[in-house]
């Protein structure tokens, strides 16, 4: 898909890429400036995006299948990330579907707006896509690395609370290095800048109220934030109808070496230990979005009953 990208848009393909990069750090600044240069979600195909209508839709799949998987991108990404460096053909979406018959759809967002409106963005866009979609659908499983899980988990919760009839449909999420519980390195920045600001000398206090410009998209993940303070007060419910499964990797072999258990996968901690937890040692925060042991544990749990 990456290599494609360049040729759907007549520009480089390192474009998108610099694109979805200058979003997840400013994303909020260049919307709320309405900034060409900002990302508007959507689903992609081909490097372009899909419009939701039916004859869109069956130009881009043909008899689209009646079980959908969406997949989300993390921070500073875009959907060419699930392409694996060694055969950008093949990613997990591409995977389930010749494997388990899933349409696969690869959603684009601006990762540098805050989590909670991009799930809020998120929940009508795939409302949008049911009224849309050429054929009944039967079931939706979820695909989110890194802040993309974040982003699902919102979707899900004001889903949830507008009674959304995609929710109901949701049979399984999948959580790629996900911050639940904060981002490491954004707990790090957070305190960086506020030593920064604290000091008082002019020149660090200039690099503290920079670094404190970062996007809220990136704030977010300090906490592992999913929902508005004002919509919902506490940590957010999972969707109790689905079936949910974290995958994590460590930046050692040794998952009980000091620097993973300091790291994690450079970004995110593992999580603790569960039936519906698998850990990859050895496998790195960006990896587990292209990695062919990754999507064997995710087709092996959509397989099972």
């Amino acid at each position: 898909m990456v290599e494609n990208e360049g040729k759907a848009f007549g520009m480089p393909a390192w474009s998108a890429a610099a694109t979805s990069i200058l979003n997840g750090c400013i994303g909020d600044y260049l919307t709320h400036r309405d900034n060409g240069l900002a990302i508007d979600m959507a689903f992609y195909g081909r490097g372009k995006p899909l419009a939701l209508t039916p004859d869109s839709l069956r130009t881009e799949w043909g008899a689209p299948k009646r079980k959908l998987c969406v997949l989300l991108h993390g921070l500073c990404c875009h959907e060419g990330v699930w392409n694996y460096p060694d055969d950008p053909a093949r990613s997990y979406g591409n995977a389930l579907r010749d494997d388990l018959g899933y349409t696969p759809l690869f959603l684009r967002y601006n990762t540098g707006l805050p989590v909670p409106y991009n799930g809020k963005s998120l929940d009508i866009l795939l409302e949008e896509l049911l009224l849309a979609f050429p054929g009944p659908v039967d079931e939706i499983i979820l695909v989110g690395h890194s802040m993309g899980g974040l982003v699902l988990r919102g979707a899900c919760h004001y889903g949830v609370e507008r009674d959304a009839p995609w929710v109901r449909l949701v049979s399984r999420a999948f959580y790629l290095g996900t911050p639940h519980e904060g981002a490491l390195l954004e707990k790090m920045a957070h305190l960086m800048t506020s030593v920064l600001r604290a000091v008082p000398h002019p020149v660090t206090a200039l690099v503290g109220d920079v670094a404190g410009r970062r996007s809220q998209g990136v704030k977010d993940l300090r906490d592992g934030t999913t929902a508005h303070a004002d919509d919902f007060t506490g940590a957010v419910p999972w969707l109790a109808s689905a079936q949910h499964y974290l995958i994590a990797g460590t930046v050692t072999d040794d998952p009980e070496h000091l620097a993973a258990r300091l790291f994690g996968d450079g970004l995110v901690h593992p999580p603790q230990a569960g039936d519906n937890v698998r850990l990859f040692p050895g496998l790195g925060h960006m990896d587990l979005a292209h990695d062919e042991a990754v999507y064997g544990q995710i087709r092996t749990w959509c397989a099972s009953t």
